[in-house]
């Protein structure tokens, strides 16, 4: 089980006002208190038993302006963490406590050009879970709602492209696991230009071309497209020759053999006038662990996402070649904006492998929610590795300020 709490006394409405007034720049503050205890439930091929999780940790969000002339538009954002709790689980549970920093940079405009450089957390494309483009970030953190995703070590440079167009180039430390099997070494180097049409139907384009520091060079694109006011439909895909720059005298996974192999995602969405939403995507990994790879649980059992979403490999949550997912959100449930609910169930379509989760939130003030959240796994025998855990289930409560 699980549950959350946000509170900290932080400088009100009017220290922010005259803070602006004095330094020249704009100053917004936000703070939440995360309480949280979790309880999961093994599979019998890792012992049985629980793993468990009680933490409360402290989000500050600190958000500034420049609003003098010599540094007119420069923003900086800050999102120092403080957590204090107790965790009793296994290596392949991702763990609850957050970096110091969740974020920390700095972004500048010159002309037309926005520099930028710090920790940052960056995403795009209209996949749900997981953004096969998008190796530095590849879990966008839905699949563990209550724990953030830290950003990474970056430069960035961001520049118009015609009307419509706009071109992102990245230099970042991937911060992989160490991995004598994986030559890391040097940068990971991103470009990505992505167009959008705001007409009668509005459209988005996007390719990326990357790689470095222990990933193999690799190219992408995305498309998102919406008919009418409530449809939408959605692909993204990348390819690689190998996906991790490995040593095959070490460890060799079949998602390193120097072949061309690539993974993607399409769906539609569904938008209801209320505010719900309810997804279908169906997802290809030509990088899927081999039958071999599935019996050792140190490939297997590792999480998609821990304290660092990078582990040069596909993140994929499934480690099917072919799974679907049907996905929904409904922040005003029973037509109330204080109930919310959001639920997602993945299927396997190789093999048998369903993985359910459900979360129901409840705010009785603007300023606090409570979470209720459950969710379960199975899979057959040759995949029973892949999910050690079977079930779990948190409780939580949050205040915000």
């Amino acid at each position: 089980m699980s549950a959350s709490i946000a509170a900290v006394g932080l400088p009100g409405a009017q220290a922010q006002e005259a803070f602006s007034d004095a330094t020249g720049w704009r100053v917004d503050v936000q703070s939440t208190l995360q309480i949280i205890h979790e309880r999961s439930h093994l599979r019998s091929e890792y012992g049985g038993g629980d793993a468990r999780k009680s933490a409360g940790e402290l989000r500050v969000n600190i958000g500034m302006t420049c609003e003098q002339e010599w540094c007119r538009g420069t923003r900086v954002v800050l999102k120092p963490r403080l957590w204090l709790g107790d965790e009793d689980v296994p290596a392949f549970v991702p763990s609850q406590r957050p970096d110091g920093f969740a974020e920390a940079y700095a972004i500048m405009p010159l002309e037309s050009v926005e520099l930028g450089a710090g920790k940052r957390l960056v995403g795009w494309g209209p996949s749900m879970l997981y953004s096969p483009t998008n190796r530095l970030f590849p879990d966008n953190g839905a699949m563990s709602p209550r724990r953030e995703i830290p950003g990474k070590p970056m430069a960035s440079a961001a520049f118009g492209l015609g009307e419509r167009g706009r071109v992102s180039l990245i230099v970042a430390d991937p911060r992989l696991d160490d991995d004598a099997a994986i030559d890391s070494d040097g940068v990971f180097g991103l470009a990505r230009a992505e167009w959008n049409w705001f007409t009668e139907h509005v459209a988005t384009l996007g390719t990326v071309v990357a790689g470095g520091s222990g990933f193999e060079p690799y190219l992408g694109g995305y498309f998102q497209y919406g008919l009418g006011e409530a449809w939408t439909l959605g692909a993204e895909f990348a390819a690689s020759k190998g996906y991790a720059t490995s040593d095959p005298d070490l460890i060799r996974l079949s998602q390193n053999d120097r072949e061309w192999t690539w993974d993607g995602t399409i769906g539609v969405r569904y938008g209801f006038a209320s505010g719900a939403e309810i997804g279908l995507e169906f997802i290809y990994n030509g990088y899927a662990l081999s039958d071999q790879e599935l019996q050792n649980p140190a490939i297997a059992a590792w999480p998609s996402s821990g304290s660092k979403p990078s582990r040069n490999r596909p993140l994929h949550p499934f480690v099917q070649e072919r799974y679907a997912l049907l996905q929904s959100t409904w922040p005003k449930l029973f037509g109330d904006r204080r109930w919310g609910l959001t639920a997602r169930v993945q299927q396997g379509l190789d093999a048998s492998a369903r993985d359910a989760f459900l979360e129901l939130s409840y705010s009785p003030t603007d300023a606090t929610t409570f979470f209720l959240g459950y969710s379960h796994s199975s899979a057959s025998r040759d995949l029973a590795i892949s999910r050690p855990v079977e079930r779990s289930g948190y409780a939580a409560f949050e205040i915000h300020f």
